[in-house]
């Protein structure tokens, strides 16, 4: 019958299914009038009732802490009980003594608790040792089962996330991409027709003007060439492979305080230390994108970078803007790409990304990345 039993536990799927027959096999193998099997929340360290036999409704809603009661002692010791004769043990105190016979089992997968199965029989008929032995094979078939079914559902879990987490990266990825094709085709394209068009300009201009024009275009030349090396610094800084995270932040927050009115302080207590470079870009994006709205839509008189890299990396990007407001961080507008792709590229390494305003204003940017050792 065992045998059978585990085959018909095992292939069913749903947690809920897996209950139900467990409780009902259980109730009709061993002869009770009623029983429930309830779910053990490790993390509130309390039962919730999952299945019931003879109950009524409203103890589907109910929970108990473990220690509390029967169920509770069986799910704070690991361990069965059987009473016999009315509840007279001091342990239970406060528990109904009109309960002829029960049986309460841990159902346990490897010293893991995954809930407890109780069973209570009609007045004046006792469970016996073999009850509880079929009791215990039963309801460690029931833990297999549940273990599975537990598993199961976590792995769909897991490939949903993982769905996602796909998905946002290809749409940061293509917002990326995007942008850099417009900066091109807006700036440097631009640049260069303008240029190319100062050149043909020169085949039909007077001879004494063909010097200045020449001058003219060497400077353009010279120019693009320093808008370029600041877009590659933009795109990947090199110093980022070669120097590391903080050297790197450090150029960029000054790069930034030149070329806009803002004031920016940068603070390293990374110690020198290296991270892995896919964490070192992450951060390095996420700094740059921050410090751009900051410069574009803050009025930012100061903009201070802090980044601390041990035992976890940890970058503050702070304000002193106009603040941002709570209510358009909790929609997570689709108009927001920046803030989208700066949570995106964090929470992908699976750290925290939060963003606020900052007493006594402006804005505050945290990011935490745990970096593996």
């Amino acid at each position: 019958m065992l045998a059978r039993v585990g085959q018909s536990l095992l292939g069913a799927i749903d947690l809920e299914d897996q209950l139900a027959f467990t409780l009902r096999l259980a109730v009709d193998a061993l002869g009770a009038e009623r029983g429930s099997v309830m779910l053990a929340d490790l993390s509130s360290m309390s039962l919730r009732v999952a299945a019931a036999e003879g109950l009524p409704s409203e103890a589907m809603e109910s929970t108990t802490p473990f220690g509390d009661g029967i169920a509770g002692w069986v799910a704070e010791h690991m361990e069965p009980v059987v009473l016999h004769g009315g509840v007279t043990d001091r342990r239970f105190e406060g528990i109904d003594p009109s309960i002829e016979s029960s049986i309460s089992l841990p159902l346990q997968v490897q010293g893991t608790l995954l809930g407890v199965l109780n069973l209570v029989r009609k007045s004046g008929d006792r469970f016996r040792d073999e009850d509880l032995q079929l009791a215990s094979s039963l309801a460690g078939l029931a833990s297999i089962a549940i273990e599975k079914a537990q598993l199961l559902a976590a792995l769909k879990d897991r490939e949903s996330r993982v769905s996602e987490l796909l998905a946002a990266t290809i749409g940061a990825q293509e917002r990326e991409r995007t942008r850099i094709a417009g900066d091109i085709h807006d700036g440097f394209l631009q640049d260069l027709s303008a240029l190319f068009l100062k050149v043909e300009n020169m085949r039909d201009a007077p001879g004494e003007m063909i010097s200045q024009m020449i001058d003219e275009a060497e400077a353009m030349i010279r120019s693009e060439m320093a808008a370029l090396r600041d877009y590659i610094f933009e795109v990947r800084p090199p110093s980022l492979d070669q120097v590391g995270l903080a050297p790197t932040l450090r150029a960029m927050v000054e790069r930034t305080s030149q070329a806009a009115v803002i004031e920016g302080h940068f603070k390293d207590d990374s110690d020198g230390v290296r991270l892995p470079e896919t964490i070192e870009t992450i951060v390095y994006r996420t700094a740059q994108e921050a410090m751009r709205n900051s410069v574009k839509h803050s009025r930012a008189k100061n903009i201070w970078v802090t980044l601390v890299a041990s035992p976890q990396v940890e970058l503050t990007v702070s304000d002193d803007g106009t603040g941002i407001d709570p209510n358009v961080l909790a929609k997570r507008s689709s108009r927001h790409f920046g803030i989208a792709s700066m949570r995106e590229r964090v929470e992908l390494a699976g750290g925290t990304f939060e963003i606020g305003p900052r007493e006594p204003r402006g804005t505050t940017l945290r990011a935490v990345i745990r970096v593996e050792t």
